[in-house]
C-alpha cells in the first residue's frame, strides 16, 4: 500500500480545549462498526452512559443543542478522559481532522480544511506543497478499478500542480490553465480517447503554453454575449444560490452567508478586488494552496465517476466561495481584518461543505450545468 501526505502534514498538533472552534459540535458524529461492538460490551462506570448516548439506530452520539453529548463544559471530551484516551474514541474521532481518499493501492491523507489548526497549516504555507510518499506490505484489489484513467487522472493533476506553482505567472493564468486542461482532459474521457491523455500533457507542457492560454482566455471573454463583468456578476450569483440550498450544518452560517452577499451586491466589485486589506491577506500564495489542497482531495475521486471537469469545477467553485466571502468581509471591517480572519471564512465554509455529503454532492451537481457554468463562464471570476 501506497500513502501521499502533503509535507505540512506532520506538523498538526490538535490544541484541544483552547481551540477556536471544536471538532464535536455542529454535525453528527458517526460511529464505525468496530467501535459500535466496542461500546455494545463496554464495562465499567461509561457502559451506562453509552448505552444511552449512543444512538444506536443511526450509528452515531447523540446530541444536544448541536454538541456531542461526551462534550463537557471546558470543551473537553468525557469519552476521551474517562475512558482510557484515544482507545475509547471511534474511527472518526480517532482519524479528524485528517482526511482519507482510497483508490486501489493507495491512500491519500489531507487534513481538513474545517479544522482551524489544519486551515492555519495551509494557509501560512509559503512554500509550494510537496507531497510526501510512503508504503508498507498490504496489498488490495478492488473489483473493476479503472486503472488505466486512474493513473491518466495523477499524470494531468501532476502538471495541474506544477502549473499552479510556477508562481512566475500571474494566478490568474495559472488557474485559466488548469480549468482549460481538466475540460480538454473531459473531452478525451467523454470520447473514450484516453490514449491521447500523454499528447495533450505534452502540448500543455509546451513553454508556449503560457501565451496560448492568455489568448484563450482573451478570446473566450471577447466573444461572450455580454461583458465580462456582467458574466462574473450573474456566475458569482448561481454560486451562491447554491449556497442557499445547502443544508446548515452551525447556526450562524446561514446570516453570514446573507451578509457576504448583500454586501458583494452593494459595493463595486472591481475596487473592492484592489482593496488594500484584500489584496494583502488574500494573496496569490494562499489561493494557490487553497486550490491545490481542493485539488489534492478531489480531483482523483474521477476515477469513480469519470467527471474530471465536474472535479475541477467542484474545487474552482470552492476556492471562488471562500474568496468572495472573505472579501466581503474585507469590504465590511477593513481594519480588522488579519490572517485569522481568512483562516476562519475557510474553515467556516469547509464546515458547511466538506461534512455533509448532500452538500458535496449539490455543488457538484449544480456545477454541472454547462449554461450557468461553463469553462468561459469561470473564466470570468478569474479577476
Amino acid at each position: 500500500m501506497h500513502y501521499t501526505v502533503p509535507h505540512y502534514w506532520n506538523q498538526f498538533q490538535c490544541t484541544s480545549s483552547s481551540c477556536p472552534d471544536t471538532c464535536c459540535a455542529g454535525w453528527q458524529i458517526q460511529i464505525d462498526p468496530a467501535s459500535l461492538r466496542k461500546y455494545r460490551s463496554w464495562t465499567g462506570p461509561l457502559a451506562v452512559r453509552l448505552h444511552n448516548e449512543v444512538n444506536w439506530k443511526e450509528k452515531c452520539f447523540r446530541q444536544y443543542h448541536g454538541r456531542c453529548a461526551f462534550l463537557n463544559d471546558d470543551n473537553l471530551c468525557d469519552l476521551y478522559l474517562e475512558g482510557g484516551g484515544k482507545n475509547a474514541f471511534c474511527k472518526t474521532c480517532r482519524t479528524y481532522p485528517r482526511h482519507v481518499e482510497e483508490f486501489e493501492g493507495l491512500r491519500e491523507i489531507s487534513l481538513s480544511l474545517s479544522c482551524p489548526v489544519a486551515a492555519k497549516l495551509i494557509l501560512e504555507c509559503s512554500e509550494p506543497v510537496r507531497f510526501l510518499h510512503r508504503e508498507d506490505e498490504r496489498t488490495e484489489t478492488y473489483p473493476d478499478f479503472d486503472f488505466f484513467l486512474f493513473t491518466k487522472l495523477m499524470d494531468v493533476r501532476s502538471l495541474m500542480f506544477h502549473a499552479l506553482q510556477e508562481r512566475k505567472q500571474p494566478l490568474y493564468l495559472r488557474l485559466a490553465f488548469v480549468l482549460a486542461l481538466a475540460h480538454d482532459f473531459q473531452l478525451l474521457i467523454r470520447r473514450n480517447r484516453l490514449f491521447e491523455t500523454d499528447e495533450l500533457i505534452r502540448r500543455c507542457s509546451a513553454s508556449s503554453i503560457w501565451i496560448q492560454t492568455e489568448k484563450n482566455l482573451t478570446a473566450r471573454l471577447n466573444h461572450t454575449a455580454e461583458s465580462s463583468g456582467k458574466l462574473a456578476a450573474k456566475t458569482r450569483h448561481h454560486l451562491f444560490q447554491i449556497l442557499k440550498q445547502m443544508e446548515v450544518l452551525r447556526p450562524g452560517w446561514s446570516l453570514y452567508r446573507e451578509k457576504a452577499e448583500k454586501t458583494l451586491k452593494a459595493s463595486d466589485t472591481a475596487e473592492s478586488a484592489q482593496s488594500s486589506a484584500f489584496q494583502l491577506l488574500f494573496s496569490d500564495v494562499a489561493a494557490e494552496q487553497l486550490m491545490i489542497y481542493f485539488l489534492f482531495t478531489y480531483f482523483s475521486g474521477a476515477v469513480y465517476d469519470e467527471d474530471a471537469w465536474g472535479k475541477m469545477k467542484f474545487s474552482f467553485a470552492s476556492l471562488i466561495l471562500i474568496r468572495e466571502l472573505f472579501r466581503a468581509e474585507c469590504i465590511r471591517n477593513p481594519e480588522l481584518v488579519t490572517e485569522a480572519s481568512l483562516q476562519k471564512t475557510a474553515s467556516h465554509f469547509a464546515r458547511e461543505l466538506e461534512h455533509s455529503d448532500f452538500n458535496k454532492n449539490l455543488l457538484e451537481n449544480q456545477m454541472k450545468k454547462e449554461h450557468l457554468f461553463s469553462l468561459t463562464s469561470l473564466f470570468s471570476l478569474l479577476f
